[in-house]
């Protein structure tokens, strides 16, 4: 035998909206899923170009912030590269970079000891070159380029002395 049948069900309306409360608050408190970047991160390529003999090392610094700027050495923040040189023309790259404003440096270590050799009024002795290709001393405005994505610099080498 079936039951009887049910003429009416009444459900307080108090008692719909609780459950739909808490499933609002269960889904409102679960984590962001992460923000997808305007721009992602990028290679920045430097050709380095001037280089005149293929003795002692390419000492290459990426610049994000000035402390220590131009000098390589004095940053503990600048992303640095050492290379051996195979020739006039060189590249370096530096990968996963992420947008901004940066400055590079690059250095010829014509003796391989990894510092800059400078004349005793702190002249470099050595091969420089610095992003935009600034004439006179580098400032770090003077420097500072644009990152967004892949980027392609080019910086010539100078020699002071020679």
């Amino acid at each position: 035998m079936l039951p009887p049948p049910v003429k009416h069900l009444r459900v307080p309306r108090f008692r719909m909206a609780a459950p739909l409360a808490l499933a609002a608050l269960a889904v409102s408190s679960l984590p962001a899923a992460p923000a997808a970047s305007a721009t992602p991160n990028g290679t920045v390529s430097v050709t380095v170009s001037g280089l005149k003999h293929t003795r002692g090392k390419l000492i290459a610094c990426l610049w994000r912030d000035k402390p220590g700027f131009p000098t390589c050495q004095k940053s503990k923040g600048a992303r640095r590269q050492t290379l051996a040189i195979s020739g006039g023309t060189m590249r370096v790259t530096f990968p996963d970079v992420a947008p901004g404003q940066y400055a590079v440096t690059i250095q010829h270590d014509e003796d391989g000891d990894g510092k800059m050799d400078t004349n005793f009024i702190g002249m470099p002795k050595e091969g420089v070159g610095v992003s935009n290709n600034p004439g006179g001393m580098p400032g770090w405005k003077k420097s500072l380029f644009p990152v967004s994505g892949d980027t392609s610099i080019a910086v010539t080498i100078r020699y002071l002395f020679g």
